[in-house]
């Protein structure tokens, strides 16, 4: 029935958090100019807001969930926006879409149509939607492989005195492959591996330096462009929700999860709510790109909690072996994980200390482009003694104590 009511409905009600009625407007605009014949409402968690929020004239019909002065964590802003989208779908009968705020819409609607209709006939519960434009990652993650690409290009194009130092980096670089776009950019960046590297092509002779600075500085896209995906295809409940679109209501019931220490609370809760919902049998799909991720600057500021929180988040979902959730496997993927993020962080530093002194010594950047690399080393600098200083007895605790409320979850649940 939900199937049949579905093709000939063209009501969307969206669900997302913001602290930037003007950044979710623009979404909402996106939507409305693409999908002219959809009728589009949203509801909407104001987080961190002032009183002059509510008063804010959205695009679309808006209804306030709450507002809130402060920030809730990620867990507890999706697990409200699920509820209240839950109660909507339920009356109206609508499609339903969980959304980042900081996403624009670009597909036409001819062809979500044909998506739309592709997903009913595969009676799919819910989908993810893949994503162009910027990594939805840590920004400080996304800087190091675009570093050795243009370093690689220098090296090669610069033989004078200015480039020794660059040329002696990259002699102990090994290649492993030239690519011309990347299949997954997140787990691209996250692999920087100085000896299995894979180098794409820049062209220095038309690099404009203040715009890949700034990019690199946001986290925005720079020299990687992103492979994605054409067709759909089944999901295995290991994709993230940042656009999520939703047939079946009753997946909504299922809650994001997350680790909660004393300071910390992991991220990537909406991988443990996907990982739930396709062990309890829903039917999951993964889609072509309906929008564009652009970085939110104000809400992508650097800060160690949060990225802290992403390898914690990363460990937790790694640490997953089919239902269970594995002590050792969490251990394992939580060190190698702080490892591999030192090096990161170690190494993008280095090398936007070189890249700093050759572009200076060419007289291609002023004060402004130093002022940026110099704010990309301090975050650096931050992040450094923070990781160090994560309380892996405290960290394990906690994820004993995630584990234990999840099986007297699932307990009381059972006797239900």
């Amino acid at each position: 029935m939900r199937c049949i009511t579905m093709r000939h409905n063209r009501n969307i009600h969206i669900a997302l958090a913001t602290a930037e009625p003007d950044v979710a407007n623009r979404l909402l605009r996106s939507m409305q100019h693409e999908l002219p014949s959809f009728s589009i409402k949203a509801s909407i968690l104001l987080i961190g807001s002032s009183k002059s929020s509510l008063f804010y004239k959205f695009c679309v019909p808006v209804d306030i969930i709450e507002s809130v002065t402060f920030s809730p964590p990620i867990v507890d802003s999706r697990n409200i926006c699920q509820q209240h989208l839950q109660r909507k779908m339920n009356q109206e009968g609508s499609i339903g879409f969980i959304l980042d705020d900081d996403l624009l819409w670009t597909i036409p609607e001819h062809k979500f149509i044909s998506l739309i209709e592709q997903l009913i006939a595969k009676e799919c519960d819910m989908a993810f939607s893949a994503l162009s434009g910027d990594s939805p990652i840590p920004k400080e993650y996304t800087r190091a492989s675009p570093l050795l690409d243009v370093l690689m290009a220098i090296s090669d194009a610069d033989a004078s005195d200015k480039s020794v130092a660059i040329q002696r980096y990259i002699s102990c670089i090994d290649i492993s492959e030239l690519g011309y776009v990347e299949c997954n950019a997140h787990h691209d960046f996250y692999s920087f591996n100085q000896r299995n590297f894979c180098r794409y092509e820049v062209n220095i002779s038309s690099m404009q330096w203040h715009g890949f600075i700034d990019n690199l500085v946001k986290g925005k896209t720079t020299t990687r462009q992103v492979e994605l995906p054409s067709v759909i295809t089944p999901a295995g409940g290991r994709e993230r929700g940042g656009a999520t679109l939703i047939f079946n209501a009753d997946v909504l019931s299922i809650k994001n999860d997350a680790i909660r220490s004393i300071k910390l609370i992991s991220r990537r809760s909406d991988m443990i709510m996907a990982t739930d919902v396709a062990h309890a049998s829903f039917k999951l799909f993964k889609t072509p790109p309906m929008l564009e991720h652009r970085r939110n600057e104000s809400f992508d500021t650097h800060d160690c909690n949060k990225i802290i929180g992403d390898i914690l988040g990363y460990a937790l979902v790694e640490s997953r072996d089919s239902v269970d959730f594995c002590s050792k496997k969490f251990t394992k993927n939580l060190s190698q994980r702080i490892k591999q993020t030192n090096v990161i962080i170690r190494e993008s530093s280095i090398m936007l200390q070189l890249l700093e002194r050759w572009l200076h010594d060419h007289k291609y950047i002023g004060i402004e482009e130093s002022k940026l690399l110099k704010s990309m080393l301090s975050e650096n600098k931050l992040l450094m003694p923070a990781l160090l200083s994560i309380d892996m007895p405290l960290i394990l605790k906690s994820f004993n104590s995630f584990v234990m409320m999840r099986d007297t979850a699932c307990a009381l649940s059972a006797t239900e």
